[in-house]
């Protein structure tokens, strides 16, 4: 009988262990991760765009002839490319798994290939194992663009992206990460601190 109980002791032992190691993330903090990877897939596709292009963009306002009035943007900042970028920016989620670091069992989102390359950081984590094999990333990125479509727009036709788009866009807009934005340096006027 000693034996029988110390068999159950030695296996809920071994499933506290388990759990002490596992970290559970919430589907919040995967929508955190996924929209900064949506954030950062965005910057570098404009990126790769020519940033002097200019296109015509017409309303439907009419001038007192009658003419249609247009004006010219550049195409990197105009609506139709935004749109038509950020209707295909999801596919790019297949190439990211999640994951857990081993240090600390934090939740994070790894771009597997980075300039071409195995992610570096791919050895300082776990990956977690999903039913659906990261199917959900792309459902995800669907969903924080969905809820935020204007957020996004209004951010990336700013004429200045700013350093910390990701913050200003899943934090502060859209309430998904909990990170506080980049504080600028205070400028003491020139005098040195005693």
């Amino acid at each position: 009988m000693n034996t029988m109980s110390d068999l159950i002791l030695c296996c809920f032992l071994l499933l506290a262990v388990a759990q002490v190691h596992s970290y559970s993330f919430t589907s919040k903090e995967v929508k955190c991760h996924v929209c900064k990877a949506t954030v950062q897939e965005l910057e570098d596709a404009i990126a790769k765009e020519d940033a002097n292009k200019m296109v015509d963009v017409s309303g439907f306002r009419l001038d007192a002839h009658g003419n249609s009035i247009s004006k010219r943007v550049r195409y990197i900042k105009s609506e139709m490319f935004l749109t038509e970028l950020m209707e295909k920016i999801c596919e790019k989620m297949d190439d990211y798994l999640k994951a857990t670091y081993k240090s600390n069992g934090k939740f994070a989102l790894l771009k597997m290939i980075v300039n071409g390359q195995m992610n570096p950081e791919s050895s300082l984590v776990d990956f977690v194992q999903d039913g659906d094999l990261n199917k959900s990333l792309g459902h995800f990125c669907l969903e924080v663009l969905d809820d935020n479509e204007e957020v996004f727009l209004k951010a990336f036709q700013a004429e200045e992206l700013g350093n910390d788009l990701d913050i200003k866009i899943c934090s502060t807009q859209a309430k998904y990460c909990d990170d506080a934005p980049v504080q600028e340096e205070y400028d003491f006027g020139g005098r040195e601190e005693l």
